[in-house]
């Protein structure tokens, strides 16, 4: 078999070169087409972006999806002052504390500009306090006049991403870029999709979707006319383990101890995930047949949730699970991910996949 993990590795490098902020994931959705559908039955692209691939098992089981998004956190022009800079709106859940002095790159022809700053020597001392909102920020691209922004291609509405390099430790294994925050599935259900024959029952559905970090939307309507029996929506979490954090108390995962299998998130009282048990009986046999450890959560409180919030609810409902690759420093340009967890959610996956016709779903 091939090299999963170097596999991964040099899927994600690529993915992180591709900008996809949501609603403008043309260049992800390019990627992972040409990556693909060489290896699909079927394959197709939504009108509002959504990728599906089917592969097709050899006898007859149940139809499963895997599903990762592929739209990042990022920013887009608000308007151009005449002095040149950008004002700029958030585009997902951008940190406020995260923004000023970053390095951006501006539209599609990757513009740099800078996220200013306010020199430190001038800052008051509650200046110095103070988390600044979007609203106050704006990119520097170097440039004088609105003339002078408009001529080398900027437009009202173009996005903007964090710049950051594909960074490995000084544990090679481990890795610190932007965007791992859906990539790192992505790449694995290309990765699938490379090596699975068809010796398995049922179909697998691999689905890349779009506009997650704003609200789920490309995932509400994934599902909409597809024959599925189960889904898998397949994402990031936080990871504990750092200073600043009560690991035991908040967020008892971590990097380098295997997937994480939320059990049940949620977003205040609109989005809501409980996991099915029929997928858990079968994700969690298959872990211990596999020898793989699962980290078991619950995360309701802190904001967080995945495209397993609207994969339940589609048609007339959907058994449904999350699986998670853990990472530290959520939602920022230096993501942290151990490419081992990935390399277990993959190996467990491709299990789930061949032993798909004796899956059973019932929920009682």
């Amino acid at each position: 078999m091939s090299n999963v993990k170097e596999n991964l590795k040099q899927l994600l490098r690529e993915l992180h070169d591709t900008m996809g902020i949501p609603g403008c994931e043309q260049e992800v959705i390019r990627y992972v087409r040409d990556q693909i559908s060489p290896y699909a039955d079927e394959f197709e692209i939504t009108a509002t972006g959504t990728v599906i691939a089917v592969k097709k098992g050899n006898r007859p089981g149940p139809n499963l999806v895997v599903g990762a998004h592929m739209d990042e956190i990022g920013f887009v022009v608000k308007n151009i002052l005449p002095t040149g800079f950008l004002l700029i709106d958030k585009v997902g859940g951008v940190p406020d504390n995260i923004m000023l002095g970053r390095k951006v790159l501006v539209s599609t022809k990757r513009i740099p500009g800078i996220i200013g700053t306010k020199p430190g020597h001038l800052q008051t001392p509650e200046e110095a306090k103070m988390i600044q909102p979007v609203s106050k920020c704006y990119v520097d691209v170097g440039l004088d006049s609105c003339e002078e922004v408009e001529a080398v291609g900027i437009r009202i509405g173009d996005p903007i991403i964090f710049k950051s390099d594909f960074n490995e430790m000084a544990n090679p294994d481990l890795i610190s870029t932007r965007a791992i925050d859906d990539r790192m599935n992505c790449a694995i259900i290309i990765e699938m999709f490379k090596n699975l024959d068809h010796d398995f029952g049922g179909n697998l559905y691999g689905i890349f979707t779009v506009r997650e970090e704003a609200g789920l939307f490309g995932a509400r309507y994934a599902l909409t006319g597809l024959d599925v029996d189960y889904a898998i929506a397949l994402d990031t979490i936080p990871a504990g383990g750092t200073p600043d954090l009560d690991s035991v108390r908040q967020l008892p995962i971590y990097m380098g101890k295997g997937p994480g299998l939320p059990i049940t998130d949620g977003v205040g009282h609109t989005l809501f995930q409980f996991i099915h048990p029929g997928v858990r009986r079968i994700i969690e046999e298959t872990a211990a047949e596999n020898d793989i450890n699962l980290q078991i959560l619950t995360l309701l409180g802190y904001g967080y949730t995945t495209d397993a919030s609207a994969f339940s609810y589609a048609n007339r409902g959907v058994p449904t699970a999350t699986l998670t690759v853990p990472r530290r420093y959520s939602h920022s340009p230096v993501e942290l991910v151990n490419l081992n967890d990935a390399v277990d959610l993959y190996n467990l996956l491709i299990a789930i996949t061949r032993k798909n016709e004796d899956a059973d779903l019932s929920f009682i």
